[in-house]
């Protein structure tokens, strides 16, 4: 039975996309017959998970702020703990490349194991949180990621060919693997009943400056349809209080914060239109969420962003930052009930390429490849 070591901080932070993609895949993989062991910070795991290998949490005075607000903590290295955690493992997946990812490396090495990086952090992430916007800062950052992490493995995986070409742009020289983090089948349910008069529009993502939720309830706010918006924005994050305080503003009907899996769920079901407004995405979960659930997307046309590269039709994207475009995009689509359907079943369709279970299979491709063929013996539910 091959045993996976894997580097992911905040395992006990399911809103966290880089969670909520490892938690899927770790899920997926042990039916299949493989086995893990979580390398996450203290605290990390339910009493009895013998998957877990804890370690201190890490605090920098003066930065602590920055991590806070980010919703993602992580963890300390502790060298001897680290080589007993990655004793008997076949291989090492690095989810989250900062601190206890960069020392799991050395110590994986001295080990003899193969390395596998994904890359699920883009500097624009980090650094938007911090309120840096400046490219020469955003290409120092991917060159100490790539000298850091991804150069340091045998193979990386990118989420998208978006993705994998940031990569190679800022000088990754390791093989690279597309896999997607794909929709679990779950979210390819029967769309929800129209809400009468109602107009259901849904935003998913953390509540994060790079997401840009001001821009929607700005867009909300001055569409022609506002009385019968109903908006909700589906998330965790540093600007929940700020959000909420812009709708009160602006006069917005709107509910702002955290749901639950089945609450989530529903949502994609009831949306009549679902809206992305982030400006660095790797992929988009969310954005896939939406068109597995039939949705029509919008979503906007920023450089750093992947949404736009597979959200192609031109009528559902706007301008990046711009409330002025997105109202424009909201109001034509809103206006067209029939059309929403008719788009909403082109999203299913193309997210069918996307499902969760072809992800999986390619991940599996992919550590048989590195493991020299081991694969387990029993796949249940395997492809």
């Amino acid at each position: 039975m091959p045993r996976i070591a894997v580097v992911i901080d905040p395992w006990a932070h399911p809103f966290n996309g880089t969670v909520v993609s490892a938690r899927r895949f770790v899920a997926a993989l042990e039916r299949r017959g493989y086995a893990f062991r979580l390398l996450a910070i203290a605290g990390s795991f339910a009493a009895g998970d013998s998957r877990g290998v804890a370690f201190p949490r890490l605090s920098i005075p003066g930065v602590n702020g920055i991590i806070d607000r980010m919703r993602a903590p992580l963890a300390r290295p502790q060298r001897a703990r680290l080589r007993a955690a990655l004793e008997g493992c076949d291989l090492l997946h690095v989810q989250f490349p900062f601190f206890l990812g960069h020392a799991a490396i050395r110590e994986a090495h001295r080990l003899g194991l193969p390395v596998v990086c994904s890359f699920h952090v883009q500097p624009e992430n980090i650094l938007n949180n911090i309120g840096i916007n400046s490219a020469l800062v955003s290409r120092w950052l991917y060159r100490l990621l790539v000298r850091a992490f991804y150069n340091r493995a045998d193979e990386v995986i990118a989420p998208s060919a978006f993705a994998a070409n940031l990569l190679r742009d800022n000088g990754v020289t390791r093989p690279i693997t597309v896999v997607s983090n794909g929709v679990p089948a779950v979210f390819f349910q029967p769309h929800g009943e129209p809400a009468g008069d109602r107009l259901r529009v849904l935003s998913v993502g953390r509540l994060a400056s790079e997401k840009r939720h001001d821009v929607l309830l700005q867009a909300v706010a001055s569409s022609a349809f506002r009385s019968r918006i109903e908006l909700t924005i589906a998330g965790v994050g540093p600007r929940e209080a700020s959000l909420k305080a812009l709708a009160r503003t602006l006069g917005v009907r709107a509910s702002i914060g955290r749901v639950d899996d089945a609450g989530l769920l529903q949502a994609y079901a009831d949306a009549d239109l679902v809206v992305h407004t982030g400006t660095a995405e790797l992929e988009g979960m969310s954005v896939l969420e939406a068109m597995a659930a039939g949705n029509t997307v919008l979503v906007s046309d920023a450089a750093e962003s992947a949404c736009a590269h597979f959200i192609t039709v031109p009528r559902c994207r706007f301008r990046s930052g711009d409330a002025v475009s997105l109202r424009a995009a909201l109001d034509d689509w809103l206006a067209d009930a029939r059309g929403r359907r008719v788009m909403g079943d082109s999203n299913r369709f193309q997210a069918h390429a996307l499902a969760h279970e072809k992800s999986v299979d390619r991940l599996v491709d992919l550590y048989t490849r590195m493991l020299g063929g081991a694969h387990p013996a029993a796949q249940v539910g395997g492809a």
